[in-house]
């Protein structure tokens, strides 16, 4: 028997003992750390699920950093783009056509406000975060908008808009006409009063060319002379039915000055007495005698009528009614023949502030053209004189210029043919100035030629006189795409700005169409024309890739120009410095960032986008114009910015690609996206979070029950393994 071998198995008690010891610490470490393993070796087949795990949620996390970057930049977007929408509807609604505001503050001020609004526009444009500017595309390291100051005013050597402008409104404007007043029908007068011994000289029309009227004199026993004023001149009485002998008529009348004045007269059948109480005047054998008596006596007894602003009759049937047209005149009233000798004088101011006398010399010889002053004729009678005296005045003051703005159109009556009016684009043809659309007439007397050839021309002839209140209409295609029609309108009265006269023959009448028409072209040119101009320059500057098109100058100045100059031949501030991008890329591509697997979203924006471009020129445009109360224009030219003004800021561009509103809303798709993104992202990271726990780490109570039961086993292991060491021959036989 062997007495050597034991049967319990010391070595194998050892091993497991070793095993059981470094399982322990194995357990220890891991209640420790909360890990499962600190290898990836010790991991088994667990570490391919970790390591896909972990590479899963560092995506996730690059993800959520590109969402946060996203958001961070969207948020500041999302405020420039509702400062711009305010912005655009505070544009929309400052000013309204012929909306001028109490004492034409609305009209005044629309300059500065603009001005504001612009550089507030500008600034908005050029918004960074971080130093990373959000409105230039890819080009995100400077800003892609130059300032207010370098836009409009330019920057050294470089032109600004105010300068481009400037070229394009003389471009479009041409050089003055060599016309003169009388060529335009002007100045204007009316003869009127019961004798028709009265004549009213208007300013109307012919300020606009810069004169002035100042003064009239020549006050004598016969003639009187009053103005200039806009009030109401030359006091005619009317007379509607005839007084019958004794009725007696008074008058309260309210003086310049605002004094107050009675007057009585009474009508008699024959010979009147103007000393008699009240004083008398005749009933004469018509209406108009009547009336010329009631008004004699009442000048020999009240002196100038036209002292007095206001004549009340007590008699239904007699009226007291001065001229006026609501422009500054000057009268002259014959209260008998004036004397040989007799001079008239009116003062007359042009745009140069320089006054000139015109006067004007009664006498009952023959008239010598060659005098100075020049002459008139004394006629038969107080009639006849006036109008000697209103052909003498039409014809020296209508020879002073009249440079007629014609916006490259050219119109006369034909040398062939004096019952016709031609009209044509300017030869050699121009991209500048009006284009001729369409014509139409209303009258069957008339015939408007079809608009044809290059350069564009059409005829309007007078086959015989129309009625009054028929017309013709020209349609002129503007410097900015827009149209706008010329109505002239034949009346039978005094006209006014696009109205001609019905003459005595179709000739006549052809030829107050022809001056008609060159008032109403030299309006429209100074208001819409300048407006539509001011608008094509800015179309000309804030081009979307910032070059600007200039006009060719080789011909020594923009009124002649016929073309614009080849591009960057002309130093020219580029307002727009961004990316440029290509026709029909989407802008918002040019900034992205992958949020999850299979979305990327775009959030970039470029300033020369279609409706921030639209805001920086319309308000560069309404910068530009400014609206002096002293200027005769102001109004109409204000008139016809704001409707351009009002059009490219209306509601209805909100639907417009690249509008401001429609910018807005593609960027709130993509603050909507990204924050769909991040949702499941976060839900995508707790579920792999969860995975992970499970494969990397343990559970802490189980980790500490199946310590404690190794503890157990290994302390039992150590007790039995110690005995069985102990045991010997000589202790068994014991």
């Amino acid at each position: 028997m062997l007495i050597n071998k034991s049967m319990y198995p010391v070595n194998a008690g050892y091993s497991a003992i070793s095993t059981m010891q470094n399982q322990l610490g194995k357990l220890q470490t891991q209640l420790g750390s909360g890990e499962k393993s600190q290898t990836l070796a010790e991991m088994g087949f667990d570490r391919t699920v970790s390591l896909a795990t972990r590479n899963r949620l560092t995506k996730l996390d690059s993800f959520a950093a590109n969402i946060d970057t996203v958001n961070l930049r969207l948020n500041f977007l999302d405020q420039g783009f509702t400062s711009l929408a305010k912005l655009k509807s505070e544009t929309r609604t400052s000013a309204t056509p012929t909306s001028y505001g109490e004492n034409n503050l609305t009209m005044v001020s629309l300059q500065k406000d603009s001005q504001n609004r612009l550089s507030q526009l500008l600034e908005t444009l050029n918004l960074s975060v971080a130093g990373r500017y959000l409105m230039g595309g890819n080009k995100t390291d400077s800003a892609p908008v130059a300032t207010y100051d370098q836009i409009m005013y330019g920057e050294g050597t470089a032109d600004g808009y105010l300068r481009v402008a400037e070229e394009r409104r003389k471009a479009d404007l041409g050089a003055d006409s060599a016309d003169t007043l009388s060529n335009v029908g002007l100045p204007r007068s009316k003869v009127l009063g019961p004798w028709e011994n009265k004549l009213v000289l208007s300013s109307a029309e012919f300020d606009r060319f810069g004169y002035k009227l100042m003064s009239i004199s020549g006050n004598t026993d016969t003639t009187q002379t009053s103005g200039p004023t806009a009030d109401p001149l030359a006091p005619t009485v009317q007379v509607s039915a005839q007084p019958a002998p004794g009725d007696i008529v008074s008058f309260t009348m309210t003086r310049r000055d605002g004094s107050t004045q009675t007057f009585s007269a009474q009508a008699v059948a024959g010979a009147a007495d103007a000393d008699a109480v009240p004083p008398q005047y005749t009933i004469g054998g018509t209406l108009e005698q009547t009336a010329g008596n009631l008004e004699d006596l009442m000048g020999q007894k009240l002196g100038n009528l036209e002292n007095f602003k206001v004549i009340t009759p007590s008699d239904a049937d007699v009226k007291v009614i001065g001229y006026t047209d609501g422009m500054n005149s000057v009268s002259v009233t014959f209260g008998k023949q004036p004397v040989d000798g007799e001079v008239i004088t009116i003062g007359v101011k042009d745009n140069q502030g320089v006054t000139r006398d015109f006067q004007f010399k009664a006498v009952t010889g023959p008239v010598n053209p060659a005098a100075n002053p020049p002459e008139y004729l004394i006629g038969a009678d107080r009639k006849e004189t006036l109008k000697n005296l209103q052909g003498l005045i039409e014809t020296e003051m209508g020879g002073l210029t009249a440079p007629v703005k014609m916006g490259r159109l050219t119109a006369g009556v034909d040398p062939g043919n004096n019952r016709i009016v031609n009209i044509a684009e300017q030869s050699p043809p121009t991209i500048f100035g009006y284009k001729l659309s369409s014509a139409s007439t209303t009258s069957s007397k008339i015939n408007v030629s079809a608009i044809a050839g290059n350069p564009a021309s059409m005829s309007v002839e007078f086959m015989d006189n129309p009625r009054a209140g028929e017309s013709v209409t020209i349609n002129l295609k503007m410097p900015d795409g827009t149209s706008t029609p010329i109505v002239l309108q034949a009346v039978d009265r005094e006209p006014v700005t696009g109205q001609f006269v019905i003459g005595a023959t179709p000739e006549e009448t052809t030829a107050n169409f022809e001056a008609a028409l060159k008032l109403k072209l030299d309006q429209t040119s100074k208001t819409e024309l300048v407006a539509a101009s001011s608008y094509a320059a800015a179309d000309d500057f804030f081009t979307t890739d910032g070059v600007a098109r200039r006009i060719d100058l080789s011909g020594g100045n923009p009124e002649t120009a016929t073309v614009f100059a080849a591009p960057n031949t002309r130093e020219t501030v580029k307002w727009y410095t961004g990316e440029i991008g290509t026709t029909g890329d989407n802008p918002r591509l040019s900034a992205t960032a992958q949020v999850d697997d299979s979305t990327k979203v775009g959030y970039g924006v470029r300033a020369n986008e279609t409706g921030l471009r639209d805001l920086v020129k319309t308000l560069a445009a309404m910068s530009s114009q400014e609206y002096d109360i002293n200027d005769t224009t102001s109004k109409a030219r204000f008139s016809a910015m704001v409707e351009r003004q009002m059009a490219t800021t209306s509601s209805a561009t909100a639907t417009n690609k690249g509008s401001i509103e429609q910018i807005g809303l593609e960027l709130g798709v993509v603050r909507a996206t990204t924050g769909g993104a991040a949702e499941r992202n976060t839900a995508a990271s707790g579920q792999l979070e969860t995975l992970l726990s499970q494969v990397e780490t343990v559970s802490m109570e189980e980790t500490v029950m199946q310590l404690l039961a190794l503890k157990t086993r290994l302390e039992a292991s150590y007790q039995t393994t110690a005995t069985v060491a102990g045991l010997s021959l000589v202790n068994y036989l014991k």
